[in-house]
């Protein structure tokens, strides 16, 4: 199972940035195969924020955070304090920012593999949780 970071579904849709087509294929086989991703709620605040302040259209980040929440084969999971309590830890422990302790605290309980292109996260993480870019993840497959 798979929990995708919030910076992969940004540069999936963002063809300029660098690893854009690889995110792209992810994202798409993931539809098209209808694989389950385990995500934090927090995953449709982050894009919707990070759409508005990067591309400044307010409407457009409202749309992609609702066509977010709709899709069938997304998992959601809640910050309740037992999540907030690993993310807390794992943040403490491995000097993360707070939302990228939320991605590793889902991934991490629900066994999967956290794909993100967050350097943190991909530096800080390998001793606690299978971290993998897009293009690694594919190759993998």
């Amino acid at each position: 199972m798979l929990t995708v970071d919030a910076s992969v579904w940004v540069n999936a849709d963002s063809p300029a940035e660098p690893d854009s087509a690889s995110s792209r294929a992810l994202l798409d086989r993931i539809a098209a195969a209808h694989t389950t991703i385990i995500v934090p709620t927090l995953l449709r605040v982050a894009v919707a924020a990070a759409i508005s302040r990067s591309r400044k259209d307010p409407a457009l980040a409202r749309e992609y955070s609702e066509k977010l929440a709709a899709l069938p084969f997304v998992r959601w999971i809640a910050l309740d304090p037992s999540m907030a309590a690993q993310a807390s830890a794992l943040a403490a422990d491995h000097g993360l920012r707070g939302a990228d302790a939320v991605y590793a605290a889902v991934a991490q309980s629900h066994r999967c593999d956290l794909i993100s292109l967050d350097h943190e996260h991909l530096t800080r993480l390998p001793s606690v949780l299978r971290v993998r870019t897009p293009a690694q993840y594919l190759a993998s497959q």
